[in-house]
């Protein structure tokens, strides 16, 4: 599915951004749209498998899916998690544990955008609207130095004023 691949993508080039031999563990679903998002049972034994290769972290996304994989991780102590789409804090408190952020498509101020290009006679194409954030640390705020969190703040600008790049480009996986 690929806003699911372009997420996994975007956080395994932002890994080999921090450090370039970096091994990151990629699985995808291999159904259809049909189970991808909503097969929890799926997700949580991927994610052991990805733990018990080793990983650190599990970047859990795909709907009930990614939430498996959290609620999995969430059970490892010392294993981190990265919740996806919404602050995943709010919507899977089992995943409280290992939550260090979540990806999220804020998607709010691209349909107000929208709506307002359309008031001004601007008629929109495409299906790529808004942007993406971080959402907050809360618990686990304290394990992410505030050198860190400047590095994030500092590429997160230059994504957006477009001097850094993701490598990333629809299609590419």
């Amino acid at each position: 599915v690929p806003p699911v691949q372009a997420f996994g993508a975007g956080y395994a080039n932002g890994a080999a951004h921090i450090n370039p031999d970096i091994e990151v563990i990629k699985t995808y679903h291999p159904g259809g749209f049909d189970i991808a998002f909503s097969d929890p049972e799926w997700g949580g034994t991927t994610a052991r498998q990805a733990m018990d290769s080793g990983a650190d972290v599990v970047f859990g996304a795909g709907g009930k899916t990614g939430n498996g994989a959290l609620i999995e991780v969430a059970g490892e102590a010392g294993a981190f998690c990265i919740g996806v789409d919404t602050d995943q804090w709010d919507t899977v408190p089992e995943a409280h544990p290992c939550l260090v952020t979540s990806a999220m498509k804020l998607i709010t101020p691209g349909v107000a955008d929208l709506i307002v290009g359309f008031a001004e006679g601007n008629e929109a194409t495409g299906n790529s609207y808004g942007s993406v954030g971080l959402a907050s640390h809360h618990d686990l705020d304290s394990s992410v130095s505030q050198e860190i969190q400047d590095m994030i703040a500092a590429l997160d600008a230059a994504l957006m004023d477009g001097s850094q790049s993701t490598g990333y480009s629809f299609g590419d996986e």
